[in-house]
């Protein structure tokens, strides 16, 4: 790939990758990355306002090889912002919720059916739907991506083997409604996170790894991200959640490294 069409792609990159990398949202989790097989709570709510900080200043180029992101090396890309997540318990086996983010530009919906449990292992089902609500001068004519809803699904396994230690992984995929300026032909996401909880149940450590790969008509996105965490559980209706996620491998994408945090407090 030339120097010109490699800028192209990563400036497009740099622009959509917000929503390129949008999953199913709006439903709740026990770990960082992977959601579980549990739902929230028959007529309880949860409410999750989350922050996360990502620097970057190296990004992967058509041939995943490393790059400078500026000509100077003491520049650098940062992206802050918060959202906000709201999930109701249906009923036992249905939770339905929405993630918003604080400048009310995009919407994610989601809802996770659980089709199969027992003490060891859990198989559900998620869908969802991303909504951009729009903030600023939109072309209507122009197809970016986003502008444009987007959808998708897919399935989440969790295995106990004792106590202590789990196991949460995750398949989706999703796709835009219509054609997008970019061409783009979907995205795939795997994530897994193992969890061990230590101090009656109170602190519980993780591993989590993610994969995404995005498939437009001249190039494709692929990122393959390490995320360690923890999350402390000490109080009866909140737990706080720290992780520090950083890209290790990737293709035409940004070389990222961040630190979340999220309070999740649950209400009757």
């Amino acid at each position: 790939m030339n120097f010109w069409k490699s800028l192209i792609v990563l400036a497009a990159f740099v622009f959509i990758a917000p929503q390129l990398f949008a999953q199913v949202g709006g439903i709740s989790g026990s770990k960082l990355g992977a959601v579980c097989v549990d739902v929230v709570d028959h007529k309880k709510i949860e409410f999750e306002p989350a922050f996360y900080h990502t620097r970057a200043s190296k990004y992967w180029n058509d041939e995943s090889s490393l790059q400078n992101l500026y000509s100077t090396g003491d520049s650098v890309r940062t992206v802050t912002g918060m959202n906000f997540r709201f999930t109701y318990g249906l009923w036992d086996r249905l939770e339905i919720g929405v993630s918003i983010s604080t400048d009310m530009a995009m919407s994610n919906w989601g809802a996770r059916f659980v089709a199969f449990q027992n003490e060891k292992i859990g198989v559900a089902i998620i869908a969802g739907t991303n909504i951009p609500f729009g903030n600023g001068d939109i072309h209507q004519k122009t197809r970016f991506s986003e502008l444009l809803t987007s959808v998708g699904g897919g399935g989440v396994f969790t295995a106990s083997f004792t106590e202590n230690l789990s196991l949460d992984f995750v398949a989706q995929y999703m796709t835009f409604l219509k054609k997008t300026d970019n061409n783009s032909k979907g995205s795939w996401y795997f994530n897994a996170d193992l969890g061990y909880y230590f101090f009656n149940r109170q602190l519980q450590v993780i591993a989590g790894l993610g994969y995404q790969d995005a498939v437009f008509e001249s190039f494709t996105n692929q990122i393959l991200t390490v995320y360690p965490g923890i999350t402390i559980e000490t109080g009866k209706n909140y737990i706080i959640v720290i992780s520090a996620p950083f890209d290790v491998y990737g293709q035409n994408t940004l070389k990222n490294a961040g630190i979340n945090f999220a309070l999740t407090l649950t209400f009757n």
